[in-house]
């Protein structure tokens, strides 16, 4: 009993998305009248045709009117007063509760004025039952629908961060014009590169410490190797730089110094790449 009652304290989603209320109304709107003829709450074959274009409108009338305000108009006008904060399966009940009375109470308004259609307590009872089917269907399966995808998404998520946190080795390999000074260095541990004359200064970092190597290659050469790694941006005639590990940014007359990976190694940003530098550094 107490687990039963837990579950009516479980958080529920409460849907004030307009749009899909929309298409919400119109999908109920359609099982409604399925589920009339379905079971029959009025004998449609003993109606001349009027009375049948008369009880069938009535009912998608009453439903769509009814449906607006409870699904679009409330929840437009209240959404912003936190009256559907902390949400619960149980609130959410009630909620289905009162729709289903707004609608009741349209359709015997309904019925009482047309005077047609032998419309009777017995008969608005049945109406209340067919139209409670959906809603004692629906609420534990959206719920459970919901937490599904939720569960899915934040695994999803949780599964980014760690891939983030703990990036798969990507190689690039640098072949230098002496064979010996070839290197291969893993893209997640590349701070920057250097030009250094007719060689390129290679840093990178490994086990805490920084590391580097000559390599007797251009840096256009350099460049061109990363080109699939948007954050190794060349940011200087003499300088190509992992974005990831810039640590703090300096403004200078001649344009930005960096302090990259823990040691804060200085890499400068020319006036010409500042801006491709800025729109990079914000998307990363």
């Amino acid at each position: 009993m107490a687990g039963h009652l837990k579950y009516f304290q479980k958080p529920y989603p409460f849907n004030d998305d307009l749009t899909q209320n929309t298409k919400l109304i119109f999908l109920i709107s359609l099982i409604l009248l399925l589920l009339v003829f379905l079971f029959q709450p009025f004998d449609l074959s003993a109606l001349d045709r009027n009375d049948k274009y008369l009880l069938i409108g009535g009912i998608v009338f009453v439903n769509f009117v009814g449906l607006s305000i409870n699904l679009l108009l409330i929840p437009a006008f209240l959404s912003q007063k936190n009256i559907f904060k902390n949400w619960t399966v149980l609130k959410e009940i009630w909620w289905n509760i009162w729709i289903l009375f707004t609608l009741v109470s349209g359709y015997f308004i309904y019925f009482r004025i047309s005077g047609s259609f032998g419309f009777s307590l017995y008969i608005l009872l049945k109406i209340v039952v067919i139209s409670a089917i959906p809603i004692s269907i629906l609420i534990p399966y959206n719920r459970n629908r919901l937490l599904k995808n939720y569960l899915q998404s934040a695994l999803e998520l949780n599964t980014y961060l760690e891939e983030k946190a703990n990036p798969s080795p990507k190689i690039v390999h640098l072949k230098s014009d002496y064979e010996k000074d070839d290197l291969s260095v893993d893209v997640n541990t590349l701070l920057y590169i250097r030009s250094a004359n007719n060689y390129i200064e290679v840093f990178w970092e490994e086990n805490g410490k920084t590391l580097s190597q000559l390599i007797r290659c251009t840096l256009k050469y350099a460049e061109d190797a990363f080109v699939d790694f948007p954050y190794i941006f060349k940011c200087h005639r003499a300088f190509i730089v992992n974005i990831n590990f810039v640590k703090k940014v300096e403004g200078k007359p001649q344009g930005y110094t960096l302090y990259v990976g823990a040691d804060n190694h200085t890499v400068y940003v020319s006036r010409n790449f500042i801006p491709q530098f800025k729109e990079k550094f914000y998307k990363l």
